[in-house]
């Protein structure tokens, strides 16, 4: 496995997508299931305020609650800001930030497990640290070229993108 860091100044965005609350219960390997087959994907990759690559899908993850250990989970995509919701989807917009990257790369698609730990300690060898102060969230990035698409034989690269919003060391 390898991982490699970015820095970005991101734009922003409204995410756009089905929610769920996960916590004691895991729900979000149901919801990815659901959301790629009951057509909500193609139909959030089809609207013209989307911004996200064609065919890449987002986990979006915020509002933890420390007293249920609960955060809500939300798969869907990136859209213009001013975007109007359709109805039976959920929105958060993402401010302006700056947003640190980790690209895990390795030959498995199970690739977020860990990659929250993985990308604050790359970030940190980059002299950076999580800033949650403008907006606590963190995103699961699945890139469809890199990700998506590839079927797993052994020798396929898997790509995944991890964003966490963070600030410089002083």
């Amino acid at each position: 496995m390898k991982i490699s860091f970015e820095v970005q100044n991101f734009k922003a965005v409204r995410f756009i997508g089905k929610e769920v609350i996960a916590g004691r219960k895991n729900h979000v390997p149901e919801l990815w299931k659901k959301i790629l087959n009951d057509g909500s994907n193609e139909f959030l990759q089809s609207m013209p305020e989307r911004v996200s690559p064609i065919g890449d899908t987002i986990g979006w993850m915020g509002e933890y609650n420390p007293q249920s250990k609960e955060f809500t989970y939300i798969a869907g995509i990136f859209t213009k800001p001013d975007t109007i919701v359709p109805n039976g989807f959920s929105y958060r917009d993402i401010p302006d930030c700056l947003m640190g990257i980790g690209w895990i790369q390795g030959n498995t698609s199970h690739l977020e497990k860990g990659a929250h730990a993985k990308t604050e300690k790359i970030m940190r060898e980059n002299g950076h640290v999580p800033d949650y102060s403008i907006v606590g969230i963190s995103l699961e990035y699945y890139s469809f070229d890199k990700y998506a698409n590839i079927k797993e034989d052994g020798n396929n690269t898997f790509t995944f993108g991890y964003f966490l919003p963070c600030k410089k060391i002083v």
